[in-house]
């Protein structure tokens, strides 16, 4: 009876087994789709970034705001 104990032992460790692969790669696959998401917004910063330094370089200088005149008869 021994055989059939370690057998079934075995079939148990490589059912676990499996298990835990099929884990690790539902969590591979979390990790690779979370990176490519956050490689896409990391991309989007920077291109946002490189347009207003362009824009704020490219922008001539504001003019000095001119005083407020009185309104007469106020």
């Amino acid at each position: 009876m021994s055989f059939w104990t370690d057998a079934l032992r075995a079939l148990q460790q490589v059912a676990l087994l499996q298990h835990k692969v099929d884990q690790a790669l539902t969590t591979a696959e979390e990790a690779r789709r979370h990176s490519i998401e956050t490689r896409e917004r990391v991309i989007r910063l920077e291109t946002l970034i490189d347009i207003a330094m362009k824009r704020q370089s490219a922008a001539p200088p504001a003019p000095p705001a001119l005083p407020e005149s009185p309104q007469a008869g106020s």
